[in-house]
């Protein structure tokens, strides 16, 4: 809290003036850029991989910042304990660490990675909920999430009465090793196609089953450095369905990677349906969708080569430290 003092005819006056919170994000990936694009954090300690997506992104124009935030994923109590910092963000999964903040006596916000079988909408509106007590949030919070539940129901009355497409989202890709699963199912049900594998935990498949499955349509996530046209070369993936038809694709990459929850979650959405439903969604210009959306919530005008960088994100994003 920083304070001002003065004197103003004769009369002692003491106002204390909120400082931004310093912050320290342990383990929760995605919660570094929602903290830069959506409160007025000062980032202090954030993971590895989270400065990587932040360093390769619009991340890296819109908020330089990050730079200035200790990084590390192997953390270590005494050390976190050390930071000047007015609040740690944990993960449940971080237990011992989590458990070892509160121990201590410091102010720890603790956050869920699973609401509702990993539904993305859900964990998201968790993470804003439990933000809001320490940063003004609360209306633009109401205000996104009703935004994702109208196109939520946009694409559910557009797709109500067609066929589904079968989909599969790529989560990592490590050398031929294919894992899905968490997040995949509320993505792809949200926007219209149909989850052959149905909601599980993280999974490996192999390349019998993605032939048995053979999705008309494969997305390939941020956390890979995978590229479509990578996976249409390879011979072993040649008869799918999806590789004949061209129709696979790379997801966008905004904020933060969107396979996990992320701010951009809308547009997200409204991507997917447009090419599991490319004639239902042909007038959707998707490049727009994110210029409106970034000008309405964050009141960013993005610049033409930042909307390519956004659909087409840098490959090093997928790159885990």
């Amino acid at each position: 809290m920083l304070k001002f003092i003065g004197f103003v005819c004769g009369v002692f006056l003491g106002v204390s003036l909120a400082a931004s919170p310093k912050v320290a994000v342990i383990g929760l990936w995605p919660l570094p850029s929602l903290l830069a694009f959506w409160t007025d954090a000062e980032l202090v300690y954030i993971p590895r991989t989270s400065y990587n997506v932040m360093q390769h992104s619009i991340n890296e124009k819109y908020f330089p910042q990050y730079k200035e935030a200790r990084i590390g994923n192997n953390e270590n109590l005494e050390a976190l304990l050390a930071l000047d910092v007015d609040i740690y963000i944990c993960g449940f999964a971080n237990l011992k660490i989590c458990s070892g903040l509160k121990n201590a006596g410091v102010k720890v916000i603790e956050l869920s990675t699973n609401i509702d079988n990993h539904n993305s909408k859900k964990t998201l509106e968790h993470w804003l909920v439990e933000l809001q007590p320490y940063f003004a949030i609360e209306a633009k919070n109401q205000k996104l999430i009703y935004s994702i539940t109208q196109i939520e129901k946009l694409i559910e009355e557009k797709t109500r009465n067609i066929p589904k497409p079968k989909v599969l989202i790529i989560h990592r890709f490590d050398k031929d090793n294919i894992t899905t699963g968490y997040f995949s199912h509320y993505l792809i049900q949200s926007s219209g196609g149909e989850n052959p594998l149905g909601y599980g935990d993280f999974k490996s498949i192999s390349v019998e089953e993605i032939y048995r499955l053979d999705p008309d349509v494969v997305y390939i996530s941020n956390f890979t450095p995978l590229q479509p046209k990578d996976f249409l070369e390879k011979k072993e993936y040649k008869g799918l369905k999806a590789v004949k038809q061209n129709r696979v694709y790379k997801l966008p990459l905004a904020t933060y990677r969107p396979f996990a929850p992320s701010l951009e979650l809308g547009p997200i959405l409204l991507f997917l349906a447009k090419y599991n439903h490319p004639y239902v969604f042909e007038d959707l210009d998707i490049k727009e969708t994110f210029k409106n959306y970034f000008y309405e919530f964050y009141q960013i005008a993005l610049e033409e080569k930042e909307l390519d960088l956004i659909l087409n994100p840098n490959a090093k994003t997928g790159i885990h430290y």
